[in-house]
């Protein structure tokens, strides 16, 4: 059976927005992360999307995820902040964050804003975006739950902690967006659902034996990316999201991938920083343009392409907002059944 046909951006976060408000959601908090999910669609990040979507809805129903939390600033000196988020949904508390940041770097000219008691906020490239859209340096990282080993171990430990570095780059935002895994754990996690096999040397089962059993590797743990220095740079890592914020660190990070399961108590780091302070609008302007334009005329192998961080996201972009997102047959299927579960009006549905 054939994959059904792609929906419309517009079409899908009016769905899914509708979902987290029967869930339980204000309808501010429900566009404002449904609006986050489509986009990773609609970038062509199809593993931080609408296939989380069910997680999310399910975890705010069953109150896992609170759906109404009281924001608070409850630590913090000159530029930095701490944001506790009550165990509201990732996006919420995520944006809170990086808007609070972007607003201490106007007034001291670095923001750094440490959230805890969080959630998964889909893909990180969406808050440091939004430093380099009010002109400014951004800064993302997570804690989450254990998935990948320490280097030499054979149980899961550390988070893949998603990274972003956003910087001003005309029209065009320098985006830098990774997993510090080899492959994105959400990649695992569509190909278990869609059963499909994964590639060697992405994981190793719960012995600690290499697998491309996808369910295998779900029990086991994902590899780093760059075998030991990426491990160290988890290391790191969680010492900037978990253990500074306050938070639940490493490897006691609570699921964020089973709906009824108690709050996952993540921790995150959101910076912004002013390139006024260093430099002036004109000059950082300027050296980003030339850096920008001396990448994209270096010497290119034959039949390669050299691109920005960012260039890719934006291509799909385009295109999917002309043909619509696609979603493969399992998780449409998936999507039509959550619709079924919280009673969606016909009208709100995707087949309706």
């Amino acid at each position: 059976m054939s994959d059904p046909a792609p929906v419309s951006a517009g079409r899908l976060e009016a769905f899914a927005t509708a979902v987290l408000i029967q869930a339980g959601c204000p309808e501010t908090h429900a566009r404002e992360t449904a609006a986050c999910l489509v986009e990773a669609n609609l970038e062509g990040i199809d593993t931080h999307g609408v296939a989380r979507l069910g997680v999310y809805a399910r975890r705010v129903a069953s109150r896992a995820i609170n759906p109404d939390p009281a924001l608070a600033l409850v630590a913090g000196r000159g530029g930095l902040a701490v944001l506790d988020g009550d165990n509201g949904l990732g996006p919420v508390v995520g944006r809170a964050a990086m808007r609070h940041a972007i607003a201490l770097a106007q007034d001291f000219g670095i923001g750094w804003v440490l959230a805890r008691n969080s959630n998964h906020f889909a893909h990180a490239g969406h808050y440091a975006a939004l430093a380099a859209e009010a002109g400014m340096i951004g800064l993302c990282a997570s804690s989450g739950e254990p998935v990948v080993a320490p280097w030499g171990g054979t149980r899961a430990f550390f988070t893949n902690h998603p990274l972003a570095i956003g910087a001003p780059n005309g029209a065009n935002p320098v985006v830098v967006d990774l997993a510090t895994s080899v492959v994105a754990r959400g990649q695992i996690l569509l190909a278990a659902r869609t059963g499909r096999p994964i590639p060697e040397g992405w994981a190793m089962d719960a012995d600690g034996v290499p697998t491309t059993d996808p369910k295998a590797a779900l029990a086991g743990s994902v590899l780093p990316m760059a075998g030991a220095k990426g491990y160290a740079l988890m290391v790191g890592l969680e010492i900037l999201t978990g253990i500074l914020a306050g938070s639940a660190f490493a490897p006691n990070v609570g699921s964020q991938h089973v709906g009824g399961a108690g709050a996952a108590g993540l921790g995150q780091v959101f910076a912004a920083i002013d390139p006024t302070a260093i430099l002036g609008q004109d000059e950082f302007a300027a050296r980003m343009e030339q850096m920008t334009d001396d990448l994209r005329q270096a010497p290119a192998r034959a039949g390669a392409t050299i691109r920005l961080p960012g260039d890719r996201r934006r291509s799909i972009a385009a295109d999917r907002a002309e043909t619509g997102i696609p979603l493969p047959l399992e998780i449409r299927a998936e999507l039509d059944r959550l619709a079924t579960d919280l009673d969606i009006p016909k009208g709100a549905r995707l087949d309706g």
